[in-house]
């Protein structure tokens, strides 16, 4: 086919450049929410196991708190971790999954899917975590700052880890890592209060401190990493008031 009948052909087929395109657009109705009422909707869609798992970590406190007294500071440490598993593969698993650019294209931009669920997942475990402090604090014998710290390190250690390996992962087998990750982190736990005894005595107490809010920068930093990577459109912003 020559340069001149497809110039012909285009011309015949040729569309009309569309006016007032904006003007339409921005007439079309569309159902607002709240933020309030979009974050609690965002509540049904966590899966009940992700609940009663996470609830289930206040079971060896309390086991620990009634059956081995000191010792239950590093029993619930050595859990935490696993704390920390189910927020970020509950938060990511439409990443996870694959799924995220078909989220992506929905009414509801993918951030603030991800940004509702790990505030959801966040307070379930600030809660828990304040439970658990106060528990291990009453009979670990060690101060609020030690036992908040000890508890502090291996969840937001995991926590980082995972965020990286998800951002960074294009398969679901990125669930796998993070659980590795996970049970790595869980064990080292163990191990070092059994062969590193000297890292939890209180002149130690500094490196722990400085641990934690090196650790809690480093996720500030991944997870705007992760939100400046998962781009949704423009227009699913405006839904929201």
């Amino acid at each position: 086919m020559n340069k001149k009948l497809k110039n012909e052909i285009a011309k015949v087929f040729e569309f009309p450049v569309p006016s007032n395109k904006s003007q339409f657009l921005r007439s079309l109705p569309r159902q607002r929410i709240s933020t309030k009422a979009f974050v609690l909707r965002q509540i049904s869609f966590i899966k009940t196991s992700v609940w009663l798992l996470s609830l289930l970590i206040l079971l060896p406190a309390i086991g620990g708190a009634w059956f081995v007294g000191e010792d239950t500071i590093w029993i619930v440490s050595s859990f935490i971790p696993f704390l920390a598993l189910l927020l970020i593969t509950e938060s990511t698993k439409s990443k996870i999954y694959g799924m995220n650019e078909l989220e992506m294209s929905s009414r509801f931009s993918l951030k603030s899917v991800m940004l509702a669920k790990l505030s959801i997942l966040g307070i379930l475990d600030f809660f828990i975590f304040a439970i658990l402090i106060v528990v291990c604090y009453l009979v670990s014998g060690t101060s609020l700052l030690q036992t908040g710290v000890y508890l502090f390190v291996p969840y937001l250690l995991t926590t980082n880890i995972s965020l990286c390996l998800v951002r960074h992962s294009q398969s679901k087998e990125a669930i796998y890592w993070c659980m590795a990750v996970a049970v790595l982190v869980s064990g080292t736990n163990i191990a070092l209060r059994y062969l590193a005894d000297f890292l939890y005595q209180t002149n130690y107490l500094v490196w722990w401190v400085i641990a934690t809010l090196l650790l809690l920068g480093s996720i500030i930093r991944e997870l705007y990493q992760t939100f400046r990577k998962t781009e949704g459109f423009i227009w699913n912003f405006a839904l929201t008031d």
